[in-house]
């Protein structure tokens, strides 16, 4: 397939009608971690980015595809939009900033001890886990990754559950930090473990999402969005991509020059971020005759399991050529509910998402516990929604989370609550 500038033109296009429509969405939301605004940039980088891939071998999106990518996130965004008027419109009492229920009741001091007791025994155990794949790093990198596309567990269950609960601490106590009722360095001690067996177990993903999350409480809490807030995390996102693969042997940069060590990094991330489309493009078209296996229901289909109802299919997918001598396997939020569920099914749960997420991140802004929990994750799974559904697959963690933010708020709350009276206060 050579290069096609009509295709070329089409994807562009389409990335500046979403680029259009994210600087309306990002006029009215005020932000760009709002749903529709990261929904919007996200498929508008995307569709630009690949109508030049092809000039390093990448496919073309088809036209069908393109006009689909638009059309999906468009709708997404709408209905958040939407979502957002409403609330701000009819229910100001219900999400009007207010202490009980909030993190500004919670006790920090007894949440840092908790979660330094959690760590004393969970990060030994997930070492131990860790250490049972291999007598080196090499070698357990990669069997650990060959365990996860096997669809094996890494972690002990139960080790795997407190990894949950860490994830919930970390972003409350990470409110905690920006509004100095923890300090920073506390906070560093007891995450760094966490962030690097995350990338020990979990891959770059897991890590990139951590990442994207902190992202947005930044973003959503600080008086001042400085610009080291969103420098950093860049910088700290391009470093997990270019170590991470090293590590488990994506890529070889032994003996290349810095140049071509940087043109390496280039043709991994964007195989790594934008394969996705691309093979779900060629599936949409027929192009690969592929053996359907996401579904959306998956993450609840595992909860079933347990009754033996239901059984979970596999999260990996068939590989398939997404350009000249590259081979990948993902294949994007689309390919979760299209295959199963046609292109009524796709708008119908699309708009679901887009309610929830525009819930969660309302209820976010007035300091809500559940949200900032879920929130964070779901943005991430918007901006990595090109290459997996990280939103229909989180249902099974989303019912772990909400009970330990339950918990939280019963057994870490103040003793005294300030209530904030109607006397102006918002």
């Amino acid at each position: 397939m050579g290069f096609d500038w009509s295709l070329t033109l089409l994807s562009l296009a389409g990335g500046f009608i979403l680029l259009m429509s994210a600087s309306l969405s990002w006029g009215y939301e005020k932000t760009i971690f709002a749903p529709a605004t990261a929904m919007l940039l996200t498929w508008s980088a995307a569709l630009v980015a690949l109508s030049f891939l092809p000039l390093m071998g990448f496919y073309h999106l088809s036209a069908e595809a393109v006009l689909l990518f638009v059309l999906g996130s468009a709708w997404f965004a709408l209905v958040a939009v939407l979502t957002s008027w409403v609330l701000s419109r009819y229910s100001k009492q219900s999400l009007r900033p207010r202490t009980a229920g909030t993190l500004d009741q919670l006790d920090y001091g007894r949440l840092l001890l908790f979660w330094a007791v959690i760590a004393l025994f969970c990060y030994p155990l997930a070492i131990l886990n860790v250490l049972s794949f291999g007598s080196n790093i090499v070698e357990i990198s990669y069997n650990i990754r060959r365990a996860s596309v096997s669809g094996d567990a890494i972690l002990h269950p139960v080790v795997s559950n407190l990894f949950v609960l860490l994830g919930v601490l970390t972003n409350i106590v990470l409110f905690g930090v920006i509004q100095k009722k923890v300090k920073l360095v506390s906070f560093v001690v007891l995450v760094a473990p966490l962030v690097v067996i995350s990338l020990i177990v979990a891959g770059r993903s897991g890590l990139v999402s951590m990442i994207l999350g902190w992202l947005v409480i930044l973003a959503v809490f600080s008086d001042k969005l400085k610009l080291r807030y969103l420098v950093l995390p860049v910088i700290f996102l391009l470093f997990v991509l270019y170590f991470g693969g090293v590590w488990v042997k994506k890529f070889d940069v032994e003996g290349q020059s810095a140049s071509n060590a940087i043109t390496v990094l280039a043709d991994h991330v964007f195989g790594y971020l934008y394969q996705g489309p691309v093979l779900f493009s060629r599936y949409f078209t027929g192009e690969i005759d592929i053996t359907t296996e996401w579904d959306f229901l998956n993450s609840a289909c595992h909860m079933l399991s347990r009754l033996n109802i239901c059984e979970p299919l596999s999260v990996h997918q068939d590989f398939a050529s997404y350009g000249e001598a590259r081979s990948g396997n993902v294949y994007s939020m689309y390919y979760s509910i299209i295959p199963g569920y046609g292109l009524l099914g796709f708008f119908l749960v699309f708009g679901v998402y887009s309610i929830l997420l525009s819930l969660l991140f309302n209820m976010m802004k007035v300091r809500r516990i559940l949200a900032v929990a879920v929130y964070p994750v779901m943005f991430s799974a918007i901006v990595l929604s090109v290459f997996k559904d990280g939103i229909g697959y989180a249902f099974y963690w989303f019912i772990k989370v909400s009970m330990i933010c339950f918990l939280i708020k019963i057994f870490f709350s103040e003793s005294k609550i300030k209530i904030y009276h109607s006397s102006g206060r918002r």
